[in-house]
């Protein structure tokens, strides 16, 4: 669940922007560590080198996922979330003072921020809504069309979309189950709306039907 289409790492090596990445270090995050978490008094912003976090929110026992973020996207330390490293993990980091000045050299690295957290807000209304209306199922079918439209490849037998999360990850990203989501996806499998190509990877014949199915409606 990518929240950026384009890497903002690839933005920053260009010439101009030398100063701006100059004032980022180097931060290093072992796997299942915290980056962040509500309540820290750290105020710094970061952009993913490398791995993967998954931000999310906490209740009391439950888990309310908001997204993953992946080598590009960006962050902060401030923004009331849990933020943990689903592997090792690389980041650059800066206080929120210096990049708030540098970022105001960089109208690029402004709208990707907003962007960022235009689609937390989202997909936090996204989880509300398919907590009280969907079932598991179109949760599930809401998520994997989601990602297939936006980061799936084209091929001859359908939208072939590359999750490469455990079933755990995907559970809590829909707000069930290991075992339900495991059962649902193997339903699936069976009814042949999807195809298992490989770990962590999914061919989807016919994703309109898939949405239909699921009862997702596509915007």
């Amino acid at each position: 669940m990518k929240f950026l289409e384009e890497n903002l790492l690839d933005h920053l090596q260009r010439p101009e922007f030398a100063e701006l990445l100059s004032s980022l270090s180097v931060k290093q995050f072992s796997k299942g560590s915290f980056l962040c978490q509500p309540g820290q008094k750290d105020n710094f912003i970061f952009i993913l080198a490398s791995g993967r976090v998954r931000v999310y929110l906490g209740y009391e026992e439950k888990e309310f996922n908001l997204g993953i973020l992946t080598k590009g996207d960006i962050y902060s330390t401030h923004a009331g979330t849990f933020v943990q490293a689903l592997e090792n993990t690389d980041v650059l980091m800066t206080d929120v003072t210096t990049f708030r000045r540098e970022m105001a050299k960089d109208s690029e690295v402004t709208k990707a921020m907003v962007r960022v957290l235009g689609n937390i807000l989202k997909t936090s209304f996204s989880i509300i809504d398919g907590l009280v209306f969907k079932d598991a199922n179109s949760r599930l079918v809401a998520f994997l069309t989601g990602e297939a439209r936006r980061h799936g490849i084209k091929e001859d037998d359908g939208i072939r979309v590359t999750i490469d999360l455990p079933v755990e990850q995907i559970a809590r990203l829909v707000g069930s189950s290991r075992q339900t989501v495991s059962t649902l996806l193997n339903d699936l499998v069976r009814a042949e709306l999807i195809i298992r190509s490989g770990r962590g990877t999914f061919v989807i014949p016919d994703i309109s039907l898939l949405e239909s199915v699921g009862g997702v409606e596509h915007t």
